[in-house]
């Protein structure tokens, strides 16, 4: 039988409210959480063993929001935190966030691949670091996800337009 971690995550953002409905539509168990109570504006729920942290994350990148997580491991009386702020909320420096603009601004497929060619062009030996550069990457795949269709990029899949960023 496995030990049970128990959670408490509270949502901030335009789209908090939607994630709270997002927990309530999901019943009372639904793995990785258990026991699913919603109060207020905070999700309580029990986990095995550890805190489904990637899957909180899967579901604030989804919704744009961001989290904090007050946890409780068994077998341990100290409560943990983490904090989780949606890359599209991150705060990047001058040329990174002229470039996330570009990427968030993006309509169409040709918008996101000139986007990512300016990205390419301008970041090239400038002094954007490797967390922004991984920022960058992920909001462009989740940007490439929202606006491609299969009838307009066929053979092209988004681990190949990903690559492209940084090169």
């Amino acid at each position: 039988m496995a030990n049970y971690c128990s959670n408490k995550a509270e949502f901030s953002g335009e789209n908090s409210q939607m994630v709270l409905e997002h927990f309530s539509s999901m019943g009372y168990d639904s793995p990785p959480f258990y026991d699913i109570l919603i109060d207020n504006d905070a999700v309580h729920f029990e986990s095995r063993w550890i805190p489904p942290i990637k899957d909180l994350c899967e579901i604030a990148e989804n919704y744009g929001v961001d989290f904090k997580l007050v946890y409780q491991v068994p077998h341990e009386r100290i409560k943990e935190k983490y904090s989780y702020t949606c890359l599209q909320n991150r705060n990047l420096e001058g040329l990174a966030n002229d470039l996330k603009a570009l990427i968030l601004k993006a309509t169409s497929v040709y918008d996101l691949e000139k986007a990512t060619e300016s990205i390419n062009d301008k970041g090239q030996g400038s002094h954007i670091n490797q967390n922004e550069w991984t920022v960058l990457a992920h909001l462009a795949e989740k940007k490439y996800n929202e606006i491609a269709t299969p009838a307009q990029q066929p053979d092209q899949d988004t681990s190949d337009f990903r690559r492209r960023i940084g090169r």
